[in-house]
């Protein structure tokens, strides 16, 4: 078997699945189109059965989790709160309380203590491709960390671990690429600095990823959990990574409209997962997870989604990529993808038939949209709008 230059470092958290209902009856139902991944449609329809049924508990419950997937976590905790009390066993409400509870613990007064918050942080990259290298700084020690937002918190390797004497508790197991399973471990990182800024007791996972070469040696990476503490851009175009405060967010969007940059709503599922809605070339639009850690691919999908966009997979040209898990079988193909206003021709793919990483989510996903997509971009994800917005570059 071919060994190809794939990496996919993210992994995804086993999430409980909702039933769809074989057909969509007209109307759909909120609970069909929100098993279908239509967020928008699914919300306008648990609104309409709310207006009429108050205390209709499927549709508040679904309310609850479209309104967590928007990052209103009051809103999602009051709503599923309302079904609790009618039905304390529901385990969609009780689901939702709790991923919007750990939510707000990440902005609590015990994690992520941020100090020396400038208004603009830069920090360049010491390498762009195939995964963009940042240097931080953990524990007073100076080390290369790659940039994933498919993944939580930071990562650390054990190695780095062990030698920063970090205690290391075990977590479960994580759903990682190829959907191969495999144990993960915790930590709490007591400092961690990045771009001058100083960030105390940060959550972080304990894992070894087979890496991409780099000439550097990595030993750890960035995730959405920390950057979404920021209004984060990666700047493929400079070859930088830009954090502003979140408070930045409204004179940032001023300036995306004017610039008529591509912007896009956003929904983030979970601790960490951000998805957007695209298509692969004239496929139907869904949710895409927006995961920056596929190196050497910018798109990834699920057989359904690659013949709903015909294109045609070639198993002779099967090969070994390596996941968050170990190493998985992966096949590549090339087709174009859209989001919003961007639409990326030839972009290098890869199906992996041993299993589908996004299918452990609550609706149906068109797969996942990573480096090799927005190669030529600057992206920024707004978490107080959530909003995604692309600036191609000059």
């Amino acid at each position: 078997m071919k060994r190809l230059s794939v990496v996919l470092l993210a992994g995804a958290a086993a999430l409980a699945m909702l039933s769809t209902a074989a057909g969509q009856p007209p109307p759909a139902s909120g609970g069909a189109l929100l098993a279908a991944g239509d967020f928008p449609a699914a919300e306008q329809a648990f609104e309409a059965t709310l207006k009429a049924a108050p205390d209709n508990a499927a549709a508040l419950a679904g309310l609850a989790r479209v309104r967590l997937f928007e990052n209103r976590n009051d809103e999602a905790i009051a709503l599923a709160q309302k079904v609790l009390a009618a039905q304390p066993d529901n385990p969609a409400a009780r689901q939702t309380m709790a991923t919007a509870q750990q939510r707000k613990a990440m902005f609590g007064a015990e994690r992520y203590q941020i100090a020396g918050m400038p208004s603009e942080a830069v920090i360049p990259f010491a390498a762009t491709d195939p995964l963009p290298v940042v240097q931080v700084t953990v524990g007073g020690r100076q080390a290369w960390f790659l940039i994933d937002t498919g993944g939580p918190d930071i990562i650390v390797f054990p190695e780095l671990a062990k030698a920063l004497g970090l205690a290391v508790q075990d977590a479960g197991q994580g759903v990682f690429a190829g959907g191969v399973r495999a144990a993960v471990q915790r930590t709490l990182v007591p400092e961690f600095q990045i771009g001058g800024i100083k960030i105390a007791n940060v959550p972080a996972g304990v894992r070894d990823v087979a890496l991409p070469a780099s000439g550097r040696k990595i030993e750890g990476f960035v995730g959405t959990g920390l950057l979404m503490h920021f209004l984060p851009t990666l700047d493929y175009c400079q070859g930088r990574l830009v954090l502003r405060p979140r408070s930045a967010s409204a004179a940032f969007e001023r300036a995306a409209a004017a610039a008529k940059a591509n912007v896009v709503p956003m929904w983030l599922v979970g601790d960490h997962f951000i998805f957007a809605r695209g298509h692969p070339q004239h496929a139907p639009e869904g949710p895409f997870l927006i995961d920056t850690g596929l190196a050497g691919g910018g798109l990834s999908a699920p057989k359904e989604s690659l013949d709903e966009a015909g294109v045609t997979i070639d198993p002779a040209q099967a090969g070994a990529g390596v996941g968050g898990g170990g190493q998985v079988t992966v096949i590549p193909f090339s087709a174009s993808a859209t989001l919003g206003a961007l639409t990326v021709d030839n972009v290098r793919g890869f199906y992996s038939p041993g299993g589908d990483a996004t299918a452990a989510f609550p609706f149906r996903t068109k797969g996942l949209l990573s480096h090799g997509f927005f190669r030529k971009s600057r992206l920024t994800f707004d978490f107080d709008a959530m909003k995604l917005v692309t600036e191609q570059c000059a």
